[in-house]
């Protein structure tokens, strides 16, 4: 598959950043660019520059998304004053984008008839998760804690999604726990589907080294109706928690998935409750191999927007990602708004959906 290079660079300082119109961000930063050829980049590789904002933490900076085919193009930060530096990484997406997709990720948390009317799935959470669907339209959802009694109903609820699903406990007729992808059959058409546990016999449900409960994936080859020369590759995970040395295993048996199944050219997602934070090392396999959604989004709510809230608003963090290779990322966004479908309903999960606007 034929590539481009998409170098990004980012001021670091938003109030400047902010100061400055789209034009004059892109007339200061192709100065600088000018500037590194020494280090391999050549002004007349340049293809486009594209101008966004990005949130990071509190902050709003500029981030420039300039296209090049140069391959040699340096991969690590370029400082250039004391205002801002470039910052460089190489991203491999698909030359002629021709399917638009949205994605998402979400936990959403096993239905418990112990917890308070107001938090369990039958109370007041499946009608927000419902409307909550029909609002962002995903054309894919990757889920996480899905009981059986949850799957029927949204098969009822939401029949324009086609499910994939499978147990963790590996056991169909159980009501327990599954991952779940959700599609839209009228955008993409099934070719295979399946699983694997983060154990040392991963072709059964087992749990290794220090996970204390049996975790899965289960990943997907879906092809575009539009055009059918376009498949994308989906991976639907959920890592153990509190268990480093399992959770290190899983990233790294995702990776290895990835190259055996997939290569290097195809374009596949990786959407999961991950349980680490974006900073996290554990996470390096992917990191290293992949792209994080968050990062590389023209518009995007930053990787430590807070996925994560546990039903309390004291208890906030960033669990949930999106990874993803070969492909266009326009937008990273965390639903993290309370009451926003249903005054009876603050938390639609105790995790937030997360959802990219993709093009491959």
């Amino acid at each position: 598959m034929k590539a481009r290079h998409i170098i990004t660079t980012l001021f670091l300082y938003p109030a400047l950043a902010l100061s400055q119109s789209a034009t004059a961000v892109r007339s200061i930063m192709s100065i600088d660019l000018r500037d590194t050829t020494s280090r391999g980049f050549q002004m007349q590789d340049i293809q486009c520059i594209r101008t966004s904002r990005v949130q990071v933490g509190a902050n709003r900076h500029w981030m420039l998304h300039v296209e090049t085919n140069n391959t040699e193009a340096p991969t690590t930060d370029v400082p250039t004053d004391s205002i801002h530096q470039i910052r460089v990484s190489r991203i491999e997406v698909p030359e002629n984008p021709t399917v638009d997709l949205r994605i998402m990720q979400f936990n959403i948390r096993e239905d418990k008839q112990t917890e308070p009317d107001y938090n369990t799935f039958t109370g007041v959470r499946a009608a927000a998760i419902t409307e909550m669907l029909r609002d962002v339209k995903p054309d894919i959802v990757c889920l996480q804690e899905c009981r059986k009694t949850q799957a029927q109903y949204l098969a009822t609820a939401v029949p324009e999604y086609t499910q994939i699903l499978f147990p963790k406990d590996g056991i169909e007729k159980n009501g327990g726990q599954r991952d779940v992808i959700l599609y839209d059959n009228k955008k993409l058409r099934l070719l295979s589907w399946n699983k694997f546990w983060f154990s040392e016999t991963p072709t059964v449900s087992s749990k290794s080294w220090d996970a204390s409960t049996p975790k899965l994936t289960i990943y997907a080859r879906f092809r575009s109706r539009e055009d059918s020369n376009k498949d994308i590759y989906v991976y639907c995970t959920h890592f153990p928690p509190s268990a480093p040395e399992a959770m290190g295993h899983a990233a790294t048996m995702i990776k290895e998935s990835i190259e055996k199944k997939v290569g290097d050219e195809k374009t596949v997602f990786v959407c999961g409750d991950l349980n680490l934070e974006y900073d996290n090392a554990i996470l390096g396999p992917l990191k290293e191999y992949m792209h994080h959604a968050a990062s590389t989004a023209l518009t995007s709510d930053g990787v430590k927007a807070i996925t994560y809230n546990g039903y309390r608003d004291t208890n906030q963090k960033t669990l949930d990602h999106i990874f993803y290779r070969n492909a266009i990322v326009d937008t990273y966004h965390v639903k993290n708004k309370h009451y926003q479908y249903g005054t009876d309903c603050k938390w639609i999960s105790d995790h937030y959906p997360i959802y990219s606007d993709i093009h491959f």
